[in-house]
C-alpha cells in the first residue's frame, strides 16, 4: 500500500518553496516622489517638434531636482463643460532649457493623460498618469514604470484662464 505525505510536512515543502522564491524574486526599487510647483505657459505660444503646446513650466523638488515641462496634444486634448481631458508629454531637465548656453539635461520623460475639474469661480483640481518612456543615465530603473501626477491650478479668470499651482509626481 502506497504512504502518503502527512499534511505537515506538505505544508513544511510548500513554505519552504514558497520561501525561496520570494528570494529569489527581484525587489522593485523605491517609488520616485516628487513635488511640484508650476505656472501656465500655453500663452507663450512654444511648441515642440510633434505639435504639442507648452502648457506648463514648473519647478520640481525632493527626490529629483529640476525643471518640469508639460508639453500638451491638442489634437488630444479636449473640454466638456466644466472638465478638461489632457493627453501630454512630460520632460524633466536637469536645468532650464530654454534659458540660453544652458547645459540642460533630460532626466525623465513619459507620456501622460487626465482630467481638470474647474467649477465655476473656483480653483481647479487635475491629476492623470501616465508611463516612464525615456531614463537618461542613473535613471534607467525608471524606465517603463508608471507615473501619477495631482494638483490644484488657480484662475486669472476663475475657470478661464488659468495661472499657477502646485502638485505632486510619483513614479513607482
Amino acid at each position: 500500500m502506497k504512504r502518503l505525505m502527512s499534511i505537515p510536512l506538505t505544508l513544511a515543502l510548500i513554505l519552504a518553496l514558497v520561501s525561496a522564491g520570494m528570494t529569489q524574486a527581484e525587489k522593485p526599487a523605491p517609488s520616485l516622489a516628487c513635488a511640484i510647483t508650476y505656472d501656465f505657459a500655453a500663452h507663450l505660444g512654444i511648441f515642440d517638434d510633434e505639435g504639442r503646446l507648452l502648457a506648463w513650466d514648473g519647478e520640481i523638488h525632493v527626490d529629483i531636482e529640476g525643471v518640469i515641462l508639460w508639453w500638451f496634444d491638442l489634437a488630444g486634448s479636449w473640454t466638456s463643460g466644466q472638465v478638461s481631458h489632457y493627453v501630454a508629454r512630460w520632460e524633466i531637465w536637469s536645468d532650464d532649457p530654454f534659458v540660453e548656453n544652458s547645459e540642460a539635461v533630460l532626466l525623465l520623460a513619459g507620456h501622460s493623460a487626465g482630467t481638470t475639474a474647474k467649477p465655476p469661480g473656483k480653483d481647479g483640481i487635475w491629476r492623470g498618469n501616465g508611463i516612464v518612456t525615456y531614463a537618461s543615465d542613473g535613471f534607467q530603473d525608471w524606465a517603463g514604470r508608471q507615473e501619477y501626477e495631482a494638483g490644484s491650478v488657480t484662475w486669472v479668470i476663475p475657470g478661464l484662464l488659468p495661472l499657477d499651482g502646485e502638485g505632486t509626481l510619483r513614479i513607482n
